[in-house]
């Protein structure tokens, strides 16, 4: 990472990623255009018309596209994941995407000692919704098309397009009708 892009990361961290929800009236549309605006420097890749709630934390960055009209709920977490967001995405408050995983394979080697997997990849398709405290674990590759993640599910598998998904771990519920 460059001087400048540090210096964007600084200013993320230290105070976009602070400033109140954007819900909020005057402030929050001023909230929701900094944050906007410092993440695109931050992301890979970011649409137009994006919505980046406070304390969304996303590494560096780097690692993440973000397509058209998509919203990132508060407290949202990314961890040592590659992440490309469709457009229309919307994800609650407390969503938690877990990437990577550690080595454990090995009984007489301490699991701290036996390194980790390195980062996960991981695409969430247009037109998925994730609700609140949703957790989405590494060995996930896909979010199908027009998914709905139902609160509080551990995704542990990919999602098929147009499924809606619950619990932990996370199961087919039924088929959204297309």
């Amino acid at each position: 990472m460059n001087l400048l892009g540090g210096g964007y990361l600084l200013f993320y961290y230290l105070i976009a990623y602070h400033l109140p929800s954007s819900s909020l009236p005057v402030v929050g549309k001023f909230s929701k255009w900094i944050r906007e605006i410092s993440c695109k420097f931050l992301l890979r890749k970011m649409g137009h018309c994006c919505n980046i709630q406070r304390h969304v934390y996303l590494g560096t960055g780097s690692d993440i596209s973000m397509g058209n009209y998509s919203a990132l709920g508060e407290n949202l977490k990314i961890h040592n994941t590659y992440l490309c967001i469709g457009d229309y995405v919307m994800m609650g408050p407390d969503v938690m995407i877990m990437g990577g995983g550690h080595v454990f394979e090995k009984t007489d080697i301490p699991m701290a000692k036996q390194g980790n997997i390195g980062k996960s990849e991981l695409i969430i398709c247009d037109d998925v919704w994730i609700g609140t405290r949703v957790t989405i674990l590494g060995n996930v590759k896909t979010i199908g098309k027009g998914a709905i993640i139902a609160a509080g599910a551990v995704v542990t598998k990919s999602v098929p397009d147009y499924a809606i998904v619950g619990g932990n771990p996370a199961k087919v519920i039924k088929y959204r009708r297309i």
